[in-house]
């Protein structure tokens, strides 16, 4: 609680002397489940802005988080202009991140931030990226990273690189009314895929350097929508589905006797109520699991939350929500 509030002094500080701008974000959560007793999670973002008499922007961003060990959890500080930003703070992305997120597994990408400096530069369609990590206290930064994004004739290409050689690269565009993606790293790994609609149905195909490969077709037509995915590890599964006004269905069945079904129906007056079951195509255990959810506006809302399964089920159903095991319940609040 010091640290929050020395920090918040800091901040109204900073805002009095710059004429900035303060936002204050967050989430909060308070929750009763009848296997792991009572919980409480709290997030909050502070966003102090200000435009300074150069054309530059300044912004100071922290993060408190209750559950972490030093309660700050991120924070950072950015001197920016219409095509140039520098970043020094905790828990940014790094230039390989940024340009081919986690697609390949090298340098920052695999761990999806940096404690440093982050500098972009914006040419037209092309945006150039620079990162180094450095610990506060140290004299001297490490793992420098570059990265580029850029469209040319109408494809859309990124590049990401280290200062140790290794790098990625991926491409995105349409030949002939056909969506084609692409990519390579440095460490082996690529992946290749394609798309094609005719009109309501879509036909898919991709490969990847471990000899997996699928391929599959999707129909959507309005309310109702299909599917089908083969792969190479001679696996399939069926999927058809339902949405339309307030109730949404889901159905899938796979190569391994697993069959699941999920409703949702939106009830009226910010009221919605889901449920499902899925069997495990190997015991024929089934799993199931219900919930309701009530909005109360302004990002608030309340639910209970229930599931007969071991452990937590993840974006289950047309809601993808995820509903932790035993009954829960609970309320949260966005800001």
């Amino acid at each position: 609680m010091k640290s929050i509030l020395l920090t918040s002094t800091a901040i109204v500080a900073f805002a009095g002397a710059a004429s900035a701008e303060i936002a204050l974000t967050g989430e909060a959560t308070a929750e009763y489940n009848d296997l792991t007793g009572y919980t409480t999670s709290v997030e909050m973002t502070a966003t102090a802005t200000a435009a300074l008499d150069n054309g530059l922007t300044a912004t100071a961003e922290v993060t408190f988080d209750p559950t972490a060990t030093d309660t700050v959890s991120a924070g950072s500080i950015t001197l920016s202009s219409d095509n140039a930003s520098l970043t020094f703070g905790t828990g940014l992305d790094g230039a390989v991140f940024t340009a081919v997120e986690d697609e390949y597994n090298i340098g920052q990408a695999a761990e999806e931030s940096v404690d440093g400096i982050v500098g972009s530069y914006t040419m037209g369609e092309t945006t150039l990226y620079v990162s180094t990590s450095i610990t506060e206290g140290d004299t001297e930064s490490a793992n420098a990273e570059f990265g580029l994004t850029t469209n040319v004739a109408g494809w859309a290409l990124a590049l990401g690189a280290t200062q140790d050689g290794e790098y990625a690269a991926i491409a995105e565009g349409t030949v002939g009314g056909a969506d084609l993606n692409f990519g390579f790293a440095s460490n082996d790994e690529w992946d290749a895929g394609v798309s094609y609609t005719m009109g309501a149905v879509t036909a898919s195909a991709s490969a990847a350097e471990n000899d997996a490969w699928t391929v599959g077709m999707d129909y959507d037509a309005g309310a109702y929508n299909a599917g089908f995915e083969y792969n190479s590890d001679e696996s399939w599964e069926v999927t058809a589905g339902y949405a339309a006004g307030a109730v949404a269905v889901e159905v899938e069945y796979t190569s391994a006797e697993v069959m699941s079904f999920d409703a949702t129906y939106d009830i009226g007056s910010g009221m919605t109520v889901g449920a499902g079951a899925s069997n495990n195509g190997v015991t024929d255990t089934t799993v199931s699991y219900a919930f309701v959810n009530y909005d109360l506006g302004n990002g608030a809302s309340a639910y209970i939350d229930y599931t007969d399964a071991a452990a937590e089920l993840e974006e289950v159903g047309p809601s993808e929500r995820d509903i932790a095991a035993g009954t829960t319940v609970g309320v949260s609040f966005e800001f």
